[in-house]
């Protein structure tokens, strides 16, 4: 493992040196050496590594077994919302729009935010969302103050370490009524310790901790459950889906919100296609 990881840093010190700058490069040397780790992924990563992942996203993620979707809509469900077509629903790095079949009985409008205009064409070819639009997450949510009933995101968090200004320009966006929130993003077993970590892979790990210390300073409160999320190198990658409601409100179909991060632990590649 260890000799593994000298030659991932040796080839991307090498990438580096032809190709000063590059996002993906820096990223990955940062997640092998665990130097000059970023709070989050840059823009110019997630873009780059996704509009060139477009194509081939949903059959990867096919063959891994990918299940955020469906526990992110099962989540959902659980809350009591009815799918009665009412909300205002926000798909927060909707990718491909996996999630947006599940969502679109739920929505009168279901919105779309991804960075990859690549992914968003996908997303489009749906026919499920009202609008799609191309933006960094934080920034879009900050600019809509109480815009959403309903917000979801699978898999979107890992490209996230600090997870703090997120959280609060999400709980910003959402509605005082009717609200609900579901995620899905990886969870540092074993290590409530640290707030989070970069991974080999390039994702970022939480702590169960660290998640819920920082839904609480965002005017948050959570509840959440272990799940698998897909398989990875041959064993299944573990999570949490948590489920977070406004602070004062009780945890009611109409004030709900629900986040689920993934158990680092269950992954072992050096420098794997991004899950999502």
């Amino acid at each position: 493992m260890i000799g593994e990881v000298d030659e991932a840093v040796k080839i991307l010190e090498e990438w580096l040196e032809e190709d000063p700058g590059d996002p993906i490069a820096e990223h990955m040397l940062a997640a092998s050496t665990g130097c000059d780790v970023p709070l989050r992924a840059s823009n110019a990563f997630v873009e780059k590594t996704f509009d060139a992942f477009a194509a081939s996203f949903e059959a990867k993620l096919q063959s891994l077994s990918y299940r955020a979707p469906d526990l992110v809509a099962a989540t959902l469900a659980d809350t009591g919302l009815v799918a009665d077509g009412r909300f205002e629903i926000l798909d927060i790095g909707c990718g491909t729009g996996l999630c947006g079949p599940l969502l679109r009985p739920y929505a009168s409008r279901l919105i779309g935010v991804d960075l990859s205009a690549g992914m968003l064409a996908h997303a489009r070819e749906k026919n499920v969302y009202t609008d799609l639009q191309q933006c960094e997450l934080t920034e879009f949510l900050r600019a809509r103050h109480e815009a959403f009933d309903v917000m979801v995101s699978a898999d979107t968090l890992v490209y996230f370490g600090d997870l703090l200004e997120f959280c609060k320009a999400a709980a910003g966006a959402l509605r005082r009524s009717r609200v609900a929130r579901v995620h899905a993003c990886e969870h540092a077993v074993g290590e409530d310790n640290i707030d989070y970590r970069l991974e080999l892979h390039g994702r970022y790990s939480h702590s169960l901790a660290y998640v819920k210390r920082v839904l609480t300073q965002s005017g948050l409160t959570a509840e959440a459950e272990s799940a698998e999320l897909r398989n990875e190198a041959g064993a299944p990658v573990a999570g949490l889906v948590i489920r977070a409601t406004k602070a004062g409100l009780t945890s009611t179909a109409d004030h709900a919100e629900v986040v689920g991060w993934k158990h680092s632990g269950c992954v072992r590649e050096i420098a794997s296609v991004p899950a999502g």
